[in-house]
């Protein structure tokens, strides 16, 4: 980000969602008009619900959640957003149990989201996934191929597992949810037919011909647990990413 004119300081303080949101706008992403969408997924989330950020930033979705009493794990790569994501959490004196990590996507979903779902299996706790990464979000997905293979769920009631991952598409013709289900069905190995998001929202329209979407759909547990799926073998090897 290069500065145009006035003074060289981009530390900014931000309201959204009853929360405040301290950082530096030079080296973190934020944008205002995600704010009702940050609002509409905060208002599905209850005190008993297990939320699981991957791609958290300085918090939209993670410092609300904890505020209204949910279990958050949040994590993000990039350290500066780690530092404000982390001082938020504590700026809001949040009441609700959290964590936040500064790790790559895909080992916080197999070193801490993996655990973290075997400790609340039974319980039948809501468990939410947000993957908000939109340029690659879909590719991460491939990490739940396999992830629970080796725990023994056939005596545990299995807990709901929801995700909302959030993708651009480019399809000229609008068909967009057509175009979203076969890119996640690539990446988890499964038939289009049968990964159809629940919804496949439109976000916002980023430029001409893209758009920001979220596709939401509950996770498989035979896909966790590498069991055949609609006549598809056993997988053996994690699948080809497709590249969004």
């Amino acid at each position: 980000m290069e500065l145009v004119a006035g003074k060289d300081d981009m530390n900014v303080t931000v309201k959204e969602n009853g929360c405040t949101f301290q950082f530096d706008f030079s080296k973190v992403y934020w944008n205002s008009r995600l704010g009702t969408e940050h609002e509409r997924i905060i208002s599905s989330i209850t005190p008993d619900t297990v939320l699981y950020d991957v791609f958290a930033g300085v918090g939209p979705f993670a410092v609300p959640a904890a505020k209204k009493l949910a279990t958050v794990y949040c994590n993000d790569l990039n350290p500066h957003s780690y530092k404000f994501l982390s001082r938020n959490l504590i700026a809001n004196k949040v009441k609700g149990e959290y964590k936040s990590y500064n790790m790559d996507g895909r080992q916080f979903i197999k070193d801490i989201v993996k655990p973290s779902i075997i400790s609340h299996l039974g319980d039948n706790k809501p468990l939410v996934v947000v993957m908000n990464l939109p340029a690659l979000a879909i590719e991460f997905l491939d990490t739940f191929v396999g992830l629970l293979q080796d725990v023994d769920l056939s005596t545990i009631t299995r807990c709901p597992i929801n995700v909302h991952c959030y993708c651009f598409s480019n399809v000229a013709d609008k068909d967009y949810e057509q175009d979203v289900a076969q890119r996640i069905s690539k990446v988890l190995n499964l038939k289009t037919e049968h990964i159809l998001p629940k919804h496949c929202r439109r976000v916002r329209n980023v430029a001409p011909n893209k758009e920001m979407l979220c596709a939401e759909f509950p996770l498989m547990w035979d896909i966790m647990m590498c069991k055949e799926t609609d006549d598809e073998p056993t997988r053996s090897k994690k699948p080809k990413i497709d590249q969004p």
